[in-house]
């Protein structure tokens, strides 16, 4: 068997593919054409017989009602386009019915039950659409709906119902007619309802669907009128079947459902109002006489749109008040809390500040609340924001706006104040926010900075006072955080004033050279002075000599850490260089801020200042804080890994009074335990032997042997009296570092010896 009569038997047989529905509708709309070319005389006597020319429309009916059905799978509601197909289908038969019957045809006729058909399946389908597509979902657009379906109303009764209720006195002719017209209308009205969307909202088609009926209505309205002696009707009537064909069509492309929530005021809706009056009014001026009952049911219906239409705009001024009182609302408070926002501090204050009364405000900070957001995510992050609203709005009570500026601070009002109600007010809020709080299955215990201030008869400006209270706040957080302070007028000043001379003068220290390290030794158990922790001094021309502990935390929140940093470590890889020749067990201990040991380009700057000073990586030592732990411990941990493979010594700095975590300890490569000077003085407070000092005894023991357990050095900082030095030494610290043993120096002014042996006091004399 050849290999081509292997692939003709493998192969399916051929299947014709069906013309798509584009070129049927274009049949179809040329019968409407040639039908209508015949009414209006437009081709010559005899062309068709007159049988088959009377019965043009028929084709048209039959053919839009299947191809309705044969569209009807391909869209989103399969039963209601076919139940449409079939309405159209009946009503196309009966149009050849009634073109068989005797004419004129009796009136009610066989043919009239399958005239009904149509609205009455368009009726069912447009139940199926409701059921699954809800329209109208508001009073506007219900009563914009009514209006216009009034509108018509009046017209079908003016030109249809009335004329056959009044002047004719078949019952069963008006009985027909009545019902016909009434049904289209109903439909009419349901597909109004069902297009009231947007374009993307509406099921695919229902815009011509509701173009189909309008044509049906105006062509019953017209053969009503003007009889069967004019026939444009009978065009009419097969361009709405053309019409709905077309929806079916429609619907079938887009093939998915209305998106959910589009419903859209447009154009229509915007319209549809003065569209309705305009019809009614326009009925009422082209009546010859409005005294008779179909006259003065015509201006019934008018009155009844002016009613709805009314109605409609009172309801579109409420809406639009209410939509500004949304946007006022919005402008004025913040969206995650719901607290006020600036803006409504700016005026409350204004408000506040206008009369005689005193005015008190908190200014309120989170203390590390990006721990928060770093370790549980920003969703975590906003809950707990909400309930440090929540909190404090119960503490400040009814009456007493309080305000998100903004991140992690919140700002509360008090008028009339007195120094002694904002002293009491800082003190609620304070403890409400101390007040552990459980996120994502974790307790957090978060603090807070409060800083108060009380406005004065002098100072009535909002932004003095703003600025008063985040002073006070500014020194709870430099002073140790959560805690409280109220404003004291000048101290405070001085004291915003100075930081700021800090921050100005610390961004050209670098440049003007006025930086220096001096160095603290530790002296270990066999009595020798091998390694020194490098400490940064600060000496300025107009301000003098300034603490590391006033400037440090200035350079932080001023982001030039980083840069102090840096020279740090070159200044101390310098000195170094200098020493290791003559002392070459000396190490040099310096502190790094956590946020700089993360950062992608320490280790590359920290391998090129060992590099550019020759200086072996096993003299340096890095100490961070217990901050590390919490906030980065991660990248922390690969940091630090990379630091010991090069054979930089870390240690952690002021253990045991942070946030130290046991089982991150166990996971961060580190080489020291420095213990926090707080346990040292500790040892001491009181009577000999009391229980504070045992307790600290044995806490510091408890740390030496968690260091010793995990092959860790131990150094205790802090030591000051030949006490202490004897406890620790008892307790087997390997370092002791504080005054007892010696003050920070200059280079030239550190021990020179490294000599072994000795007693502790020995030092302690030089």
């Amino acid at each position: 068997m050849t290999r081509r009569s292997v692939t003709e038997m493998s192969a399916p047989p051929s299947t014709r593919v069906p013309p798509g529905p584009l070129p049927i509708l274009l049949v179809l709309g040329a019968l409407c054409v040639l039908q209508l070319s015949q009414v209006l005389g437009g081709w010559p006597h005899g062309l068709l017989p007159d049988a088959l020319a009377e019965r043009l429309g028929v084709p048209v009916f039959l053919g839009s009602g299947a191809l309705i059905v044969w569209l009807a799978p391909r869209t989103v509601e399969v039963r209601a386009w076919r139940i449409i197909g079939l309405g159209t289908v009946l009503w196309g038969v009966g149009h050849l019915l009634l073109s068989l019957l005797p004419q004129p045809p009796s009136v009610p006729s066989a043919a009239d039950p399958l005239f009904l058909a149509l609205p009455a399946c368009f009726l069912l389908a447009l139940l199926r659409f409701e059921r699954r597509w809800p329209s109208l979902p508001g009073m506007a657009a219900r009563l914009d709906v009514a209006a216009l379906m009034v509108s018509v109303g009046g017209s079908l009764w003016y030109f249809q119902l009335a004329p056959r209720v009044l002047h004719v006195h078949d019952v069963g002719t008006s009985a027909v007619w009545s019902v016909r017209s009434l049904a289209d209308l109903v439909v009419l009205g349901l597909l109004l309802a069902q297009g009231w969307r947007s374009r993307e909202g509406a099921p695919g088609g229902t815009w011509l669907l509701t173009l189909g009926m309008l044509l049906v209505l105006t062509a019953d309205l017209g053969f009503s009128a003007v009889g069967a002696e004019h026939g444009w009707p009978d065009v009419v009537w097969p361009l709405a079947a053309v019409v709905f064909a077309a929806g079916a069509w429609r619907a079938s492309q887009r093939g998915r459902a209305p998106r959910e929530g589009s419903r859209l005021h447009g154009l229509h809706a915007r319209l549809a109002p003065y569209v309705a009056l305009l019809g009614s009014f326009t009925l009422l001026l082209a009546m010859p006489e409005r005294d008779d009952l179909a006259g003065l049911g015509a201006l019934s219906a008018t009155f009844a749109v002016a009613l709805l239409v009314a109605a409609r705009q009172t309801l579109a001024l409420r809406e639009l008040q209410d939509h500004r009182a949304l946007l006022h609302h919005q402008a004025h408070h913040d969206p995650l809390t719901g607290l006020g926002n600036r803006t409504q501090l700016d005026a409350v204050l204004r408000g506040a500040l206008a009369g005689d009364d005193e005015v008190g405000l908190l200014f309120v900070d989170l203390d590390d609340f990006k721990f928060v957001n770093d370790a549980l995510g920003h969703r975590a992050g906003d809950q707990f924001l909400q309930e440090v609203a929540r909190r404090l709005c119960s503490a400040a009570g009814a009456g007493h706006p309080c305000i998100r500026l903004g991140g992690d601070e919140f700002v509360v009002v008090l008028a009339p104040a007195t120094t002694a109600t904002l002293a009491a007010l800082c003190e609620r809020v304070v403890l409400a926010l101390r007040e552990s709080v459980t996120l994502a299955g974790q307790r957090l215990q978060i603090t807070a900075s409060v800083g108060g201030a009380l406005s004065t008869p002098d100072e009535r400006d909002p932004a003095a006072l703003l600025r008063w209270a985040d002073q006070a706040m500014y020194e709870v957080k430099r002073t140790g955080k959560n805690a409280l302070s109220l404003y004291t007028p000048g101290v405070h000043d001085q004291l915003a004033a100075r930081r700021i001379l800090i921050e100005t003068r610390l961004r050209g220290v670098l440049d003007r050279d006025e930086l220096s390290l001096h160095y603290q030794p530790q002296r270990d158990q066999d009595g020798r002075l091998r390694r020194f922790e490098a400490l940064l001094r600060w000496t300025d021309p107009e301000l003098g000599p300034v603490s590391p502990g006033e400037f440090v935390p200035i350079a932080e929140t001023a982001g030039l850490m980083v840069a102090l940093d840096n020279w740090v470590v070159d200044e101390a890889c310098r000195q170094l260089s200098l020493w290791l020749p003559q002392f070459p067990e000396r190490q040099v201990a310096v502190n790094i801020s956590p946020p700089h040991l993360v950062r992608a380009d320490f280790l590359p700057g920290l391998r090129a200042s060992l590099a550019r000073h020759g200086v072996p990586p096993q003299a340096l030592e890095l100490e961070v804080t217990e901050r590390l732990l919490v906030e980065n411990e991660a990248q922390a941990r690969e940091t630090l890994r990379a630091l010991l493979d090069l054979g930089v010594n870390v240690a952690i700095d002021d253990f045991g009074v942070g946030q130290s975590s046991l089982s991150a300890l166990l996971r961060l490569p580190i080489t020291t335990l420095k213990i926090d000077r707080a346990f040292t003085r500790e040892l001491e407070v009181g009577e000999p032997g009391s229980s504070q000092a045992q307790a600290a005894y044995t806490v510091v023991q408890a740390i030496v042997a968690l260091g010793q357990a995990l092959a860790l050095r131990v150094v205790a900082e802090g030591v000051e009296t030949p006490t202490q030095a004897q406890l620790l030494q008892n307790l087997g610290v390997d370092a002791l570092q504080g005054y007892w043993i010696g003050r920070a120096q200059p280079p030239e002014g550190t021990p020179p010896y490294t000599r072994p042996g000795g007693t502790v006091g020995l030092l302690g004399s030089a």
